[in-house]
């Protein structure tokens, strides 16, 4: 299957992959390093990343986008702009990994509409896909109706399955094959 995206699998493979020996957040090991920040906070990358996400969801009913803290934030503020750019205005959250103890004491932070709106997850690199679990555990607490779950990045390494499982449809932006690692 051809890269859907591939400009930003080329900035992707050129800003974020590191060669070595690494411990990833699932506590497996690797030997390339995907650091997704590098290219969700370039202008270029946060451009293509924004653009790529709002035409995932062109025919989606969505109603806010976001995802957990710190994966997601880039991401949603970059479609936050590009979302008003385009002429469909879409707020966007993040989750905090822990309710803060003082001021809103909130765990969703953001201007997203209330529940039981409808609602896209996004995280930047995905391994067995604990993070973005946690997002959607979240919004679904919350009310929230979860129509699809989107990385920057999948590392196929369990998400899609561990995702699926809760019938919720999942999108990689990018996969370890546009990026020539197989």
């Amino acid at each position: 299957m051809a890269t859907r995206y591939p400009e930003l699998a080329k900035l992707l493979e050129q800003k974020s992959v590191r060669r070595g020996n690494f411990v990833l957040s699932s506590g497996k090991t690797s030997t390339y390093y995907i650091d997704g920040k590098l290219t969700c906070l370039d202008p270029r990358g946060a451009t293509l990343i924004a653009e790529a996400v709002l035409k995932e969801i062109a025919d989606l009913p969505v109603d806010a986008v976001g995802g957990m803290d710190m994966g997601a934030t880039p991401i949603v503020g970059s479609v936050a702009v590009v979302s008003l750019r385009q002429n469909r205005p879409l707020p966007v959250f993040v989750v905090r990994k822990e309710v803060k103890a003082h001021g809103t004491m909130k765990l969703i932070e953001g201007p997203i509409p209330p529940a039981p709106a409808k609602v896209v997850i996004i995280d930047d690199v995905v391994t067995t896909g604990d993070s973005i679990l946690k997002a959607i555990d979240a919004v679904v607490n919350a009310g929230y109706e979860v129509l699809l779950a989107l990385s920057v990045l999948d590392r196929g390494a369990g998400a899609a399955e561990s995702i699926g499982k809760r019938g919720i449809r999942y999108v990689p932006l990018v996969t370890l094959g546009d990026i020539g690692i197989e």
